[in-house]
């Protein structure tokens, strides 16, 4: 089964064609790596999947659901989705735990529980030392997997990664890389990331989809 089907999307800025009747289907648990030059519209894609961008055409399935066809218009926050920006936005005034918590408000589930969950996924990626932190005290290796930890606290069945091990070193991406792959792999949460970088779609075992000036040119 398609957890996203992304049909003939149509995206222009000012005139500017973005994105040029683009289709992308991702199978459950399945993760691929939109690959490109910068301005190949990669960033954009994501972000119409996620909700954040409302295309000019073109409609979004998940699990065979309208989410962004005409006239059918489902929120971000709605999705199921759990996302990491390029520039990871941690709120400022939160500590680590509560920016991870954060992602579980709306969840229903009881105060002691959300800490659970929070902190399982700072777990995950061996940074649960830093629940107690401030933002503007981490390194941008840590504030990216602070990131890539608030996005999987919902245990959303979709995860949408922008550029996620920016500020990681090699050493550091194969080892986070390792544990996403594991929790991945043991959920069969479906994962589409955006890289530059040929080495992390590597690292994640991704099928590479190649987007080149707006168009969807090769899939490998």
């Amino acid at each position: 089964m398609e957890a996203i089907s992304a049909r003939s999307i149509v995206k222009s800025y000012g005139g500017r064609p973005v994105l040029d009747a683009v289709s992308l289907g991702v199978s459950e648990g399945a993760r691929v790596a939109l690959y490109g030059p910068t301005g190949a519209g990669k960033t954009t894609l994501l972000y119409v999947i996620a909700g954040l961008v409302r295309a000019d055409g073109g409609t979004v399935e998940f699990f065979g659901e309208d989410a962004g066809a005409d006239g059918c218009f489902v929120s971000p926050d709605r999705r199921g989705i759990g996302m990491v920006f390029q520039k990871a936005l941690l709120w400022p005034h939160m500590r680590v735990m509560a920016n991870v918590e954060f992602a579980l408000y709306s969840s229903g589930l009881r105060r002691v529980r959300r800490r659970e969950r929070a902190m399982e996924a700072l777990e995950l990626f061996g940074v649960e030392d830093l629940a107690g932190r401030r933002p503007e005290t981490l390194s941008g290796g840590q504030v990216q997997m602070v990131a890539l930890a608030r996005s999987i606290a919902a245990r959303p069945r979709i995860l949408l990664w922008d550029e996620p091990f920016t500020g990681l070193d090699d050493e550091t991406l194969q080892r986070v890389a390792s544990k996403a792959l594991f929790y991945i792999g043991k959920t069969r949460t479906t994962l589409v990331m955006v890289s530059h970088r040929r080495q992390d779609a590597r690292a994640l075992e991704a099928e590479v989809v190649l987007l080149e000036g707006g168009k969807l040119v090769r899939e490998g």
